[in-house]
This record gives C-alpha cells, sequence and structure tokens, in this order.
C-alpha cells in the first residue's frame, strides 16, 4: 500500500500525463503548475475533478484560440471553483453493475473512423475491465488511464493526417503568427493538431467520466 507521500506523486503523475496527452510538447509541468497541483491535491482534490476542469478549460481555449500553451494555472477558477462535493459517493459496485458499464457501452456505438476500431476496441474493454472496483477515486483514475492511452494510440494512428492536422492548425492560428515567438506558435501548432484530433471523439475524455461518476 502506498503511503501518503507515494500516492501524492502518483497522482500528480496522472494529471502530468493527462495535460501532456491533450496539449503536447514538453512532457513536464512548470514549476508554477506543479506547485497549484500539489496544493490541490493535498486539499483533497480529486484527480477526476482537476482533469475533468482541463478538459472544459480546453473547450473553451478551442472557441478562441488562447494564446499560451495549456496550463493548470489556467484551470485554476474552473477547478476551485467547481461546486460539486470533492468526493462521491455512489452503490457499492457488484461484478454485474458498474457505474461505467453505460459509458462502455455509449464508446462501442461512437462513430469513428475504421483505422481506430481496435483502438477503441481496447478502450471499451478496460472500461468494462473496471467493473470490481468500487473505489470511487481509483476507478476514475483508472478510466482516465484508459482515455490517454486511446488518445495515444489514436494520434499514433494518425500520422497520415499529421501534415493536414498541422495546415488546418496553422490556418485557425493566423491571427496570432505575428505575435507570438516562433517556438511559441509552433507549441501552439502542435496543441491545436492535437485538439483536432481529439474532437473527433469528444466522448472521450475526463470531463465525460466525472460527470457521469458524478450523477451516480
Amino acid at each position: 500500500m502506498m503511503n501518503s507521500h507515494e500516492k501524492l506523486a502518483a497522482q500528480a503523475e496522472e494529471v502530468r500525463t493527462y495535460v501532456v496527452s491533450v496539449r503536447g510538447g514538453a512532457p513536464f509541468l512548470s514549476a508554477a503548475d506543479g506547485r497549484l497541483l500539489v496544493m490541490w491535491l493535498e486539499d483533497g482534490i480529486t484527480v477526476a475533478r482537476i482533469l475533468a476542469a482541463v478538459d472544459q478549460v480546453a473547450e473553451k481555449r478551442r472557441k478562441k484560440r488562447t494564446r499560451g500553451r495549456l496550463s493548470l494555472s489556467a484551470c485554476r477558477r474552473v477547478v476551485e471553483g467547481k461546486k460539486q462535493s470533492k468526493s462521491i459517493n455512489f452503490p457499492p459496485v457488484t461484478p454485474l453493475h458498474s457505474p461505467l458499464d453505460a459509458y462502455a457501452a455509449d464508446l462501442e456505438t461512437m462513430a469513428i473512423a475504421p483505422n481506430l476500431l481496435v483502438i477503441r476496441q481496447n478502450l471499451v474493454r478496460r472500461i468494462r475491465d473496471l467493473s470490481q472496483i468500487d473505489d470511487i477515486e481509483t476507478l476514475a483514475s483508472e478510466a482516465i488511464r484508459a482515455i490517454v492511452a486511446f488518445h495515444e494510440a489514436t494520434w499514433q494512428a494518425s500520422n497520415d493526417q499529421y501534415e493536414a492536422l498541422r495546415n488546418q492548425a496553422h490556418l485557425e492560428l493566423t491571427a496570432l503568427k505575428s505575435i507570438l515567438s516562433p517556438a511559441a506558435f509552433e507549441a501552439a501548432v502542435d496543441e491545436v493538431s492535437r485538439d483536432l484530433l481529439r474532437q473527433r471523439n469528444p466522448l472521450v475524455s475526463a470531463k465525460e467520466i466525472w460527470d457521469r461518476l458524478a450523477t451516480v
């Protein structure tokens, strides 16, 4: 069993992995984001709640293509302003029922590109395999790990579309090109390219997991 320090480190790694998956680029958090994340986790804010906020902020940024890379600092108002309880209580899970059974069924029927069918199948299987878990935080974390794996596999399987995605990202970011440094602009292009791909499968998100578990 992990001690409190090990648990916090594992939770922080989950958040880092998800944020990097969403935005691409540097595989680490800034010092400011790291301090903020530790504060949230020590305050009892769950990983699922934080990552749901990341998805919510990413969606807002999508609408106005905000300057700068997605950060946890940009998510602070959403994370700390949520009115939901820091913990979610639901009836014990049994082998015959899981709060995510309906989610798995929805994933099975969502429209998806033919080359991603096996990747979708792996995601559904991983979600269904969580039916024995009766701890809400563990359930959410494991589901989110499956989501990260899906998006990374989707990105790798879409290498023939990278050029088209980058071209579209360039078009959407045209207004920022003259005011961003070349490095910052390329980082923005990477983030938007990944976002364009993620938009094709909106059901696969941490926010979706949070919303479904929060209403059980």
